[in-house]
């Protein structure tokens, strides 16, 4: 029978902390067990409630009130400021290998930050050219893309960067994006790129100027290929610490795959972003009955792109080539999957229980996989698209590039819908768990990078600490959450307005099979020995069916059965029901009387 409030005197408090997804306050009581009685009522047991005083904290609904449509359009900075953190740890302690990674992800953010402004500009051309508008507006593009670039750096230091923890060299890595910035912007105004004569790759017939430089193009190849290069060289790095075990090399092969990702991920929604604008200004322009103002010799990106020729830019078709580079990613991952010691290859029978042990395979071996997978990827899948690209260069048409479109234009019509308009919400729900897990990290190694909700979260949960301190406290987090707990525990513990340390509770951890392994300069072993030393006791559940969660060095740790009593395999999931756990934290309130 659960006490009545107000009746817990100096009872034992337990504290839920929840991991990632989208989570209302409920879902950390646990799931009901539901029953159908015919086609139409069902049937539900609610989960039980401890007897002694529970609070749940969630950190989930204000999240998702951060991580708006500009959030996921910063999703790119965001991946460039993660893998910053992938420095490696003592078991790589080279200073050559920590000053690499700081410059390549510098020189990645820095293409990141110059395609954002490459992209204004070209999204103002896009709307211009259908316009009757002066040749002005198109000039003066760059330096307003660059004032509106520059305001929202100064708004995100002002507002986001100067009021988290670790902010040391913000402001110089702020400045030094405004530069790049302002200088970049300066140069395309007084010499923009689409008005030089070029015959070769990348060029644009404009009618009655001839051959143009295909500016935007020839930008997407450099940057992209920019990034292909730091990965390549990051895995490089990361392959020839011969003397270290791959858990060891993981961090540098894991930022590597970021890298690759972060700036084609970029020109890909974008591209596609500017397709749905393209067919919205020449629809509304055709409407109106606007006539646009010739021009020839004013573009800055676009050299020339007609309105009625729906495919004549290679901006349209870049997404294409992106997908291409996935299929390559893909055929790497299986070939190391099928060629190298580990999990092997999905399996195609057993059920839930055995893709749950597949994927918890995948997440212990993926450390010693990664520096095999990512340069054979990056070199899959710039050849693919080199190839790609050069076989279909002026050789699409028909009613093959017609169907090309068509899909693109719905692609970009989703992606409209999912991002701006905030629709389709199994997606949205997968976008906000990987915004979970890389919103962890405050920004640091890109300014415009996603705001961060963990110093937020640690504040809240200090807070809610120092509230009971009448009493023991429980910390019982799942997933994320025990990612939250144990950085409050190792780094402000002291400042819990509490005289006792808390008793912590993990259960479907990450710490060790992502934290540890690719962020080892954070949760270091040293660093879990202090989460260890400042807790009453640490107990770690985890089940062989959990991709993420695993035994965690410091805890005391306990395999739990993957099946309920129902045989319902649970994997990563119904731990707040767990009877192990409601045992063991009721247990730990007996011991109080």
């Amino acid at each position: 029978m659960t006490a009545e409030p107000g009746s817990y005197g100096a009872q034992l408090t337990e504290i839920r902390v929840h991991g990632i997804g989208d989570h209302e306050y409920y879902t950390s009581l646990g799931l009901p067990r539901e029953k159908s009685l015919n086609a139409w009522v069902q049937v539900a047991e609610p989960p039980p409630l401890p007897g002694h005083r529970l609070r749940i904290l969630n950190w989930s609904r204000s999240s998702r009130r951060r991580t708006s449509f500009l959030w996921y359009l910063a999703f790119p900075f965001t991946l460039a400021n993660v893998a910053g953190r992938m420095e490696p740890g003592a078991a790589l302690a080279d200073p050559g290998s920590q000053r690499l990674l700081a410059g390549v992800v510098a020189v990645v953010g820095l293409l990141l930050t110059l395609s954002q402004l490459a992209w204004i500009v070209v999204l103002g051309e896009t709307v211009l050219r259908s316009l009757p508008v002066p040749d002005f507006w198109v000039s003066a593009l760059p330096l307003t893309a660059v004032g509106l670039m520059l305001a929202w750096l100064i708004f995100r230091y002002r507002t986001v960067i100067r009021n988290q923890s670790g902010r040391r060299g913000q402001l110089g890595a702020t400045l030094v994006h405004g530069i790049v910035l302002f200088v970049a912007g300066v140069l395309v105004t007084l010499f923009p790129p689409a008005q030089l004569p070029h015959a070769g790759w990348p060029s644009t017939d404009v009618p009655a100027d001839g051959a143009r430089l295909d500016a935007m193009a020839l930008w997407i190849a450099v940057s992209t290929g920019g990034a292909f290069l730091a990965a390549l060289l990051l895995s490089v790095r990361s392959a020839a610490a011969s003397g270290q075990v791959g858990s060891a090399r993981a961090p540098l092969a894991a930022a590597a795959a970021l890298l690759a990702v972060a700036v084609p991920l970029m020109h890909a929604v974008t591209a596609l972003l500017r397709l749905v604008i393209d067919n919205a200004v020449t629809y509304v322009a055709g409407l109106f009955a606007l006539v646009p103002t010739p021009r020839n010799g004013t573009g800055i990106l676009l050299a020339y792109d007609n309105p009625a020729d729906p495919g004549d830019s290679r901006l349209d078709l870049f997404p294409f080539l992106v997908l291409i580079a996935v299929v390559a990613a893909i055929v790497a991952i299986a070939v190391v999957f099928v060629f190298a010691p580990g999990p092997g290859l999905p399996p195609l029978r057993g059920g839930k229980a055995a893709r749950g042990r597949w994927w918890h395979s995948v997440a212990g071996s993926a450390p010693s996989l990664l520096p095999g997978i990512v340069p054979l990827a990056v070199v899959l899948a710039l050849t693919a698209t080199t190839t790609a690209a050069a076989l279909g260069e002026g050789r699409l048409g028909g009613p093959w590039l017609a169907l090309a479109i068509l899909v693109l234009q719905i692609a970009g019509a989703f992606v409209v819908l999912v991002i701006l308009l905030g629709q389709f919400r199994p997606l949205r729900e997968v976008l906000g768990k990987v915004a979970d897990v890389a919103g962890f990290w405050p920004v640091r190694d890109h300014p415009l990078a996603g705001s961060s909700y963990r110093d937020a979260a640690v504040a809240g949960i200090v807070q809610l600490v120092s509230r009971h301190s009448d009493g023991e406290v429980v910390l019982v987090a799942h997933s994320q959450g025990s990612a939250l707990c144990a950085w409050m525990v190792a780094h402000r513990h002291g400042r819990t307005g509490s005289a006792r340390l808390p008793h912590l509770v993990t259960a479907g951890a990450p710490l060790y099979s992502i934290y540890a392994q690719y962020f080892p300069a954070y949760f270091s072993p040293e660093v879990l020995d202090t989460v260890a030393g400042c807790t009453r006791s640490w107990t770690n559940f985890w089940r062989e069916t959990d991709p993420v969660g695993s035994p965690v060095p410091g805890a005391e740790n306990r395999l739990l059965p993957d099946r309920r009593s129902d045989g319902v395999v649970r994997g990563h999931s119904d731990y707040w029901t767990e009877p192990a756990i409601i045992e063991h934290v009721a247990g730990l309130a007996g011991k109080q009387a």
